[in-house]
């Protein structure tokens, strides 16, 4: 395995301007650790002025995504619009730019706002499908319109956009390229194979037999396709994205944990990456208020944060539950689902009762997770950072979660729990220990990290790096050799 690159990592977690400290439980009106995020207007007084410091401007960023509000919104878009209104409030003039699944019609560019933020959504043609090469010259010409006069670009997902993208984009100003997920080293954008048979292939393997694996991984989204045709898509495909990670000026990665896979499959420059977690994205209500504290006399009440999928393991988590004590537990969903999906959950849940709700906003949240107990998160897919766990620590709830490596970066054994992804035996035994034993659930509601990382601080360390490259890039002298400002 390629050894793990060079790369900075932002200070640790500490309260700062987007933290309101909380005291341990019994110090009086403060009834739970840890820091609580502050609401708009708390955040905006946190800064006074937006002053920045010495020798910071102010600057004009381009933010691209390949999805945004209203349109899909996964855990990506959701910091990207988090990140875009800390930065705003920082009084940096912020352009989003999105690529979008919608259908063209006629417009090239659909222009609007979304939540006072400038928004440019650039829909494909039908002669533009998504494909492996994801190469769509004309989408390219359109983005690379809109950051005219921009000082940074930030690009947060181009799966919509085009794997050209970060070339066309770094002449115009430096690039800061956020690697979420797997989408720049595999189709599948959480490398997750639909058989356990297939193994996703080490470089090694790539070198002695080409990407056949990939090929038949890839077999069942497009019928009648050619192995071989196949495996050299999958080899171009990884070429167009190591040169878009070659051509950013940095390099993000929401935990070191993502890092370490991706330098599986990806080669870094000595100091090209640095890692920042994202922090908690919602701007929650007050939830200083006393814990849920179970004492066993009603069912334990299991809450499932965000989109429900067989991926996330939602179907794992109701069949666990449909193998617990009848009466004695009630599973909560909370998110958006895939279509059909809710049936079959609550057939697997048998008769054991399931609370449905939809998408929600803060507030919402923050009182559904008042009638619950715990957090369940059991997703069989390689998180990279977890926002749940995020929401579901500062709203007081211990979490119990699969894939979850990324998040004991941040919190170690505090508040959360590790059982293994797609084992409802487990998951069900677990939970009906805590039936038989409430006072665990206590403890454990008692016992949560001090301190959750908000996007408000991530935000002020984003524009730290990034007013450090619009100097170094200003800075920078273009060379007759090369039509492209690249930093070192």
């Amino acid at each position: 395995m390629p050894r793990e690159p060079e790369h900075d990592q932002a200070d640790p977690p500490r309260p700062g301007p987007g933290c309101l400290e909380i005291g341990p439980p019994g110090s009086g009106s403060t009834l739970r650790r840890g820091p609580v995020p502050l609401s708009p207007r708390e955040l905006i007084r946190a800064q006074p002025g937006h002053r920045f410091p010495p020798g910071a401007t102010r600057v004009k960023i381009a933010l691209f995504t390949s999805h945004f509000p209203p349109q899909f919104t996964g855990g990506t878009e959701q910091v990207a619009l988090a990140q875009a209104l800390a930065l705003t409030r920082r009084g940096h003039q912020v352009h989003i730019v999105s690529g979008s699944d919608e259908v063209h019609d006629g417009r090239d560019v659909v222009r609007t706002k979304v939540q006072g933020l400038d928004v440019a959504f650039v829909p494909r043609l039908h002669s533009e499908p998504m494909d492996l090469a994801q190469s769509w010259p004309r989408v390219l010409d359109l983005a690379e319109r809109e950051v005219q006069g921009a000082d940074l670009i930030i690009v947060h997902h181009q799966a919509t956009l085009g794997s050209g993208l970060v070339r066309r984009l770094r002449a115009s100003a430096p690039v800061m390229l956020w690697l979420h997920d797997h989408h720049a080293t595999c189709p599948r954008s959480f490398r997750q194979a639909p058989s356990p048979s297939i193994t996703c292939p080490s470089r090694e393997d790539v070198a002695r037999i080409g990407h056949k694996a990939c090929a038949d991984c890839l077999a069942p989204l497009k019928a009648d396709s050619d192995p071989y045709r196949m495996a050299l898509a999958v080899a171009a495909r990884q070429r167009a994205f190591q040169a878009e990670v070659d051509a950013a000026t940095r390099v993000l990665v929401p935990s070191r944990t993502h890092l370490v896979r991706l330098s599986q499959f990806l080669d870094f420059g000595p100091g090209q990456v640095k890692i920042l977690e994202p922090g908690l994205c919602m701007e929650l209500p007050d939830v200083r208020r006393k814990p849920r504290l179970w004492k066993g006399d009603g069912p334990l009440r299991i809450l499932h944060l965000g989109r429900r999928s067989v991926e996330k393991g939602s179907l794992d988590l109701a069949q666990a539950v449909g193998r617990m004590p009848a009466g004695r537990v009630q599973l909560v969903f909370a998110g958006g689902s895939e279509k059909g999906l809710d049936t079959v959950l609550k057939e697997a849940a048998g008769v054991n009762e399931v609370e449905w709700h939809g998408t929600y906003d803060p507030a919402q949240l923050a009182a559904i997770a008042a009638t619950c107990h715990v957090v369940a998160l059991p997703s069989r897919l390689s998180e990279s950072y977890s926002l749940c766990v995020d929401e579901a620590l500062a709203l007081g709830l211990p979490v119990w979660a699969s894939g979850a490596e990324a998040a004991r970066e941040r919190y170690g054994a505090l508040g959360l729990h590790i059982l293994p992804a797609g084992e409802p035996d487990v998951w069900a035994a677990a939970f009906t220990e805590l039936i038989r034993n409430p006072a665990q659930v206590q403890a454990h509601m008692l016992d949560l990290p001090e301190n959750i990382p908000t996007c408000q601080r991530s935000s002020e360390t984003l524009e730290r790096w990034g007013q450090e490259l619009v100097r170094q890039f200003r800075d920078q002298p273009i060379s007759a050799s090369n039509d492209h400002r690249r930093l070192a």
